[in-house]
């Protein structure tokens, strides 16, 4: 395949309390009794996870009949996608994973009858991969405004809008043998903590990761569910196109 591939395998994970707690669902409220275990899975997790990623741009070739095509890569079809990718020069298609050590650790916890342990250690690897994809979002998210592009939203095989089996899409695109990452029969990642989803940059994009710059407002699908602001027939007159 000709795209190119962009690998990370040395950055530095961040993680914090509070991003634990997040994922155990008690962000504004912690429960004192689990404070220990939130430090302690902190720290563990820190020496444990190994965040690597690979990620590689794929040039829009054609756009039309709810189907999008890139250039020696797949098709994606389905109105949310397609919408999403409208006004795209290309989308960056990402792999992320933190290794398989600290979900073995949850497991072998587990085994133990550890399941408190194991659960809050589970939700700080959780925490740890959501934190990984952020942070190769934001290189991303650089590299195309560096281009004089803007990024649209990150789109995620397994969603409402995008069947699991989009998965195939993105590792049809990324290699991920040197992140040790594979995509099983049903379409599920391993190691478990593994992200991956595609951003479309470009230009010209009509729906921005920015509300302030997004195509919404001019846009009078009412039930999309990646509106960001209400639509407005002022601005969709000012733009030409109302009566």
């Amino acid at each position: 395949m000709a795209i190119d591939v962009v690998e990370l395998h040395d950055f530095t994970l961040t993680l914090a309390e509070e991003d634990v707690w997040a994922c155990l669902g008690s962000r504004d409220k912690r429960t004192p009794a689990l404070a220990d275990e939130v430090t302690a899975s902190v720290e563990l997790a820190r020496e444990l996870c190994v965040p690597k990623a690979n990620y590689a741009t794929a040039p829009v070739e054609e756009s039309a009949r709810g189907r999008t095509k890139f250039r020696d890569g797949p098709s994606l079809a389905g109105g949310f996608v397609n919408h999403a990718l409208q006004g795209a020069e290309a989308a960056v298609f990402v792999v992320v994973t933190v290794g398989a050590e600290l979900e073995a650790e949850v497991a072998s916890r587990f085994a133990k009858g550890d399941d408190v342990e194991a659960i809050v250690l589970d939700a700080a690897g959780s925490a740890s991969v959501m934190n990984a994809f952020t942070h190769v979002a934001e290189i991303v998210l650089e590299e195309t405004l560096e281009r004089g592009w803007q990024t649209g939203l990150c789109l995620r095989p397994g969603q409402s809008y995008w069947d699991i089996t989009g998965q195939h899409d993105i590792f049809s695109v990324v290699p991920t043998e040197s992140i040790d990452v594979r995509l099983m029969e049903s379409c599920f990642m391993l190691p478990q903590k593994t992200q991956s989803g595609i951003i479309p940059v470009g230009a010209d994009l009509k729906v921005d990761s920015d509300p302030n710059k997004s195509y919404c407002k001019v846009c009078n699908a009412a039930r999309c569910p990646m509106r960001q602001e209400e639509f407005d027939p002022v601005a969709l007159a000012a733009e030409g196109h109302g009566a």
